[in-house]
């Protein structure tokens, strides 16, 4: 059966910002909440956040992280994103991306909204693009898969294109302690061009890797692969 999840968090999203790299008498009170007029505005109040430590997400658990960036030539642009545990078995967590024109007073709704997805991790590179990694339980059964996904958008958030960058069955092999893969996924922008970590199956097919792979290390015991 499906363990039973632990009771939900309800938390609200807040960013916080300061004007004066977190120098001043009271730092990081620059952006206030029109609510209560205290320090940080929400950007989405009820969010359902659940740890749980049991394999409820494929062979992984739940528990994860909020991700924020910022656009390096206007910092009045600032993209959040988050993940909503709806606590429901088959579909329990949601990727949410959204962004502030006006350095987090007012937010859009969702600019991309993935389902069945974890970890999502953003930056925004010199041109002002937006790259959204995460990773994403698909499929049901012996059919389910775990794969990480590339999503770039060039205008906003408005239109998102999608490289997959692995995809890897999400049974084999079979969960020798908890995490499985872990939230160990890490995206940042140098230039124009975009970095990023993740962790995959250590199968070395091929196939796994849609858009091409290099092994910088191969034994009996231990593989590594990087994304190129």
């Amino acid at each position: 059966g499906v363990p039973e999840l632990e009771p939900h968090l309800r938390s609200d999203l807040v960013v916080v910002r300061d004007d004066d790299f977190g120098q001043g008498a009271n730092p990081y009170s620059d952006l206030l909440d029109p609510g209560d007029n205290l320090a940080g505005r929400r950007v989405v109040t009820g969010v359902n956040w659940i740890f749980n430590n049991a394999s409820v997400f494929g062979q992984e658990r739940l528990g994860d992280r909020a991700t924020i960036a910022v656009d390096p030539r206007n910092s009045q642009t600032v993209y959040v994103g988050w993940v909503d545990n709806a606590g429901v078995a088959g579909n329990t967590a949601t990727v949410h991306i959204r962004r502030s024109t006006d350095g987090g007073a007012n937010w859009s709704a969702d600019l991309l909204t993935v389902n069945g997805a974890l970890s999502p991790q953003l930056a925004v590179n010199s041109q002002g693009q937006v790259g959204c990694l995460y990773q994403q339980l698909t499929g049901a059964g012996a059919a389910q898969r775990c794969q990480t996904h590339f999503r770039q958008s060039g205008d906003g958030g408005a239109n998102w294109n999608d490289t997959l960058l692995a995809t890897h069955p999400a049974n084999v092999p079979a969960m020798a302690f908890l995490p499985y893969l872990g939230d160990y996924v890490g995206l940042s922008a140098v230039g124009e061009d975009f970095y990023g970590v993740f962790s995959a199956s250590n199968v070395p097919d091929m196939n796994n890797f849609p858009s091409g792979v290099t092994y910088q290390r191969k034994d009996a015991h231990y593989r590594r692969a990087r994304a190129e």
